[in-house]
């Protein structure tokens, strides 16, 4: 049972949802400035919903576009409207405002990259992007790419608990410039590098590290420019995608709660045997719902729950947009949202 800021509440089931069994699988919600909401599926389809007059959102009956080939993960708007994607299988990807097409980014790193050149991007998983345009995104894994299943989408839930049950740090940090259209490694050594924000004034980018509960700032300028260190640890659940409110804090988005099993995995050999169990014996992942604040310098300020996820669950992702915080669910079958809580 956690104390303090951390207690147990249930405030997560005031959200409301949006779209049940319509939109399956969109870890996030993109937010355009006609206060539009964009949703990609599991299956790559890209799903508008346009703002109405009574506070809600109608959503269009047929998909705007298809992303092609991959899982689409985390998604941002750039400056100008493009949709830029992180397509796990695929790479990072545009769909283009105008012309309504999918250009491909990047799938792996430049050749002039002076860490890992022409290593390949295996796990893309969220994206930020920067005032100036550069393109800030994890790559979650090395040598572990998300892989189609029968059920005709890419599943990167079973390329994640290979990545936990492997026990290696190859996460990393990466830069897309689409000026120079090079792609270069900005940090790597990350226990699943997954979501990635930039802080108010864009000094440090806050990135997830979810396999041991915590968030780095990489320092983009400053005297500590090029270093990283902890901004947050010992959060109370896995997270998975961060972002940066409107007053300069974060929030976060935390999947599951912690779990005996993950303190087995220090052994070797427990890994490898758990990779590997069948998944009718695997340990069931418990339903639970929770997202907490985090101030710029690392204080956690409040969490937010539904402790038996029977209302909102596995929060992968936040937007903060025109009062209202909007939630994505990578393993369900809508989107939520809650009005932006006040300061407490």
């Amino acid at each position: 049972m956690h104390q303090g800021v951390y207690a147990s509440n249930e405030k997560l089931r005031g959200a409301t949802k949006l779209f049940e069994g319509k939109i399956q699988g969109s870890e996030s919600v993109a937010v355009a400035k006609d206060g539009s909401l964009y949703m990609l599926d599991k299956f790559g389809y890209v799903w508008r919903a346009p703002a109405n007059a009574a506070g809600g959102y109608d959503l269009e009956k047929e998909p705007l576009a298809h992303l092609g080939s991959g899982r689409p993960l985390g998604f941002h708007f750039d400056a100008n409207g493009n949709l830029i994607v992180c397509n796990a299988g695929s790479g990072l990807v545009m769909l283009e405002k105008e012309s309504g097409k999918v250009v491909l980014l990047t799938a792996r790193v430049s050749a002039d990259d002076p860490v890992a050149p022409g290593s390949s991007i295996d796990y893309i998983n969220d994206v930020a992007v920067a005032s100036n345009g550069i393109v800030y995104f994890t790559d979650s894994v090395r040598g572990i790419t998300p892989a189609k299943n029968p059920g005709g989408f890419w599943d990167t839930m079973a390329a994640y608990t290979l990545s936990l049950f492997n026990g290696r740090a190859s996460g990393r940090l990466l830069s897309y410039n689409p000026a120079t259209r090079k792609t270069h490694v900005v940090s790597e050594g990350l226990w699943f590098a997954n979501g990635v924000t930039l802080s108010k004034d864009e000094s440090f980018v806050a990135v997830v590290e979810t396999n041991v509960q915590r968030v780095h700032s990489v320092w983009l300028s400053g005297p500590k420019a090029g270093q990283r260190e902890v901004l947050v640890d010992k959060l109370p659940g896995f997270p998975d995608g961060i972002t940066t409110s409107s007053s300069g804090s974060f929030w976060v988005g935390l999947v599951v709660p912690k779990m005996p099993i993950v303190a087995w995995l220090e052994s070797r050999y427990v890994r490898w045997l758990a990779a590997w169990l069948p998944e009718h014996i695997k340990p069931p992942i418990p339903q639970w719902g929770a997202i907490v604040e985090i101030s710029p310098e690392g204080e956690a300020l409040r969490a937010l729950y539904d402790s038996d996820g029977s209302h909102v669950s596995a929060v992968s992702a936040i937007t903060e947009s025109r009062g209202r915080l909007f939630f994505g669910n990578l393993a369900g079958e809508y989107v939520s949202f809650l009005p932006t809580p006040g300061k407490e």
